[in-house]
């Protein structure tokens, strides 16, 4: 297959292959950050990559200029983005030194593994064009190892306090995989909108004869705060990945790492009285298991939160 490279044929037994992708439900980047995680905990040596050039759009050719209408109390007005900017997005990072070219360096998609675990561990970025081809790579490594159970881990930005346990729900190609799923308190998705590549995958799944679960939790929705990790998130993750899979793996750095981040939160929670309320809202509606129906509502909320020092403050 000329867009995968494999360097080495690991030996495992019938390993699981644990996938994470960047852009698309990789909120509080929960979906890299966990196999990243578990590539440094498990020292996990690469032995594949899928060729990237091949499936990504590097230039985004811009004849007019994208606007965007921003909100300025109750006028509107309009922006121009700049076309480096937004083309920017596409380009491969480059890296000059003094001068010198140092590196060219475009989206990675790498395979890596543990003998220890017997896992497999993926990480990528979803591709932009020619998704087929991009899963068909990805099913080829399954069939040289034997792989037949597949497990996305992704997240998506939702109206949930970080005073709580994230959800996680799951989706599955077959009705038959959801018993086991049930036995970890997971719960099951509803959703319409725009899709990804692991949806395709999962779909793919069934004819491919591996078992996949795509398992997407929770990340607290706070626009007006700069939080790009979420290790709680990421927590919850690895321990109800650990319990399916029977890993034995101290998360000590991460369950602190997730204390430092709530510690925080809590900290402007007793600076802000308008987040506090709003943190106290979003208990009630999660308790009282009502999150769905009051979603929109929660969601105005949040973006109606000022933490700049004005009425909000105590």
């Amino acid at each position: 297959m000329e867009n995968l490279t494999i360097y080495e044929t690991p030996e495992l037994q019938s390993p699981r292959m644990i996938l994470g992708f960047t852009g698309w439900m990789d909120g509080g980047r929960v979906s890299t950050g966990t196999v990243n995680y578990l590539n440094e905990k498990l020292a996990a040596p690469k032995f594949a990559e899928i060729a990237s050039p091949e499936f990504y759009i590097l230039n985004f050719p811009v004849s007019t200029l994208p606007i965007t209408l921003l909100a300025d109390g109750e006028r509107a007005f309009v922006s121009s983005i700049s076309p480096m900017e937004f083309s920017a997005i596409f380009r491969p990072h480059t890296e000059i030194e003094d001068g010198v070219i140092r590196e060219v360096r475009f989206q990675r998609n790498e395979f890596r593994y543990s003998k220890s675990a017997n896992l497999v561990l993926f990480l990528g970025e979803e591709p932009h064009i020619r998704w087929t081809e991009y899963c068909d790579c990805i099913f080829a490594v399954a069939r040289q190892l034997q792989v037949q159970e597949f497990y996305f881990v992704g997240s998506v930005a939702s109206p949930i306090p970080h005073t709580r346990d994230p959800r996680i729900r799951a989706s599955v190609a077959s009705e038959a995989l959801k018993e086991r799923l049930k036995q970890f308190d997971i719960g099951f998705a509803d959703y319409q909108g725009p899709g990804s590549v692991v949806n395709l995958l999962a779909q793919r799944s069934v004819d491919e004869g591996v078992e996949m679960s795509n398992l997407v939790l929770d990340v607290p929705h706070y626009p007006f705060l700069d939080m790009p990790t979420y290790p709680k998130s990421m927590l919850k993750a690895i321990s109800v990945l650990s319990r399916l899979l029977d890993l034995d793996l101290s998360l000590s750095d991460l369950i602190a790492a997730a204390d430092t981040t709530e510690d925080r939160l809590n900290e402007v929670m007793g600076e802000n009285k308008e987040f506090n309320e709003l943190v106290k809202k979003l208990e009630e509606a999660y308790d009282s298991e009502e999150a769905a129906g009051s979603e929109e509502l929660l969601r105005r909320l949040i973006d109606g939160i000022d933490l700049s020092g004005g009425e909000g403050q105590d």
